[in-house]
């Protein structure tokens, strides 16, 4: 039994963490890792403490990577939402080190110098949309949303998103398909046969387009009688990789 659904996340306030930094500008690029998403829905949790700063994605979900897959998220492509809201803003502030050398003041190095921290943040703002999957393998569809949360909380502020689900209908297939939706660069052992396009992300990459052969899952959304939507054609639903686990490969 495989259960899935369409998880939209709506940001309710600035969400920042620093995907890229060019010069003195830290960027958050409105893609969220599954990396976070496992902690952020509550399927994984880390250390309080954490004195190795190595890090523990295997360990911490290990005892659900095989049942629970969730796909990093993606702005969503519904007309008129998606990447509504960015903010850029420029700070200019003390340091925030959490010690700092008190030298005497006659070998203090920086004694005739002003040297403020400063730069410039662009974050996501409220209203902005994303989208993800979650593949529940063992799960029938009620089991599955009684598990993702209403909200979350993500970046390094801790920002605010509200969380709604839709359920989907998962059929399997098997031959070359193209992938329906962005997923880790590690979350499969299938090899792109073409089309393949990836996007650097810390602390991996993303595998935003890719045509596979091998075994797929198809996941469809529903109508509100309880079946399969007939758009028309065989290509509608989002296409996975049968055996997508959160970093398969570094298993």
């Amino acid at each position: 039994m495989t259960a899935a659904l369409e998880v939209t996340l709506r940001t309710q306030g600035e969400i920042w963490f620093a995907s890229r930094e060019v010069g003195r500008l830290a960027d958050t690029e409105p893609y969220f890792l599954n990396t976070a998403l496992y902690y952020a829905l509550g399927f994984a949790s880390g250390r309080y403490v954490d004195r190795s700063f190595e890090p523990t994605y295997l360990d911490d979900t290990d005892a659900i990577a095989d049942e629970l897959y969730v796909t990093p998220a993606t702005p969503s492509d519904s007309p008129g939402v998606g990447l509504a809201n960015r903010i850029t803003s420029t700070y200019n502030t003390s340091s925030d080190d959490y010690a700092t050398i008190n030298y005497s003041a006659q070998e203090d190095p920086d004694a005739k110098r002003n040297l403020p921290t400063y730069g410039r943040r662009r974050v996501l703002g409220h209203g902005n949309e994303l989208t993800c999957y979650v593949v529940g393998r063992g799960f029938d569809t009620a089991e599955l949303e009684e598990l993702v949360p209403g909200y979350a909380r993500l970046g390094k502020k801790r920002g605010k998103a509200r969380i709604e689900t839709e359920p989907l209908t998962v059929s399997e297939g098997s031959g070359e398909f193209d992938l329906g939706h962005p997923i880790g660069a590690y979350d499969t052992s299938l090899t792109p046969v073409g089309n393949l396009v990836t996007k650097r992300m810390r602390p991996t990459p993303l595998v935003m387009q890719a045509s596979y052969e091998g075994s797929y899952l198809e996941l469809e959304v529903l109508d509100p009688d309880g079946e399969d939507e007939e758009n028309g054609g065989d290509d509608d639903g989002i296409r996975l990789p049968a055996d997508a686990t959160f970093l398969e490969t570094k298993r």
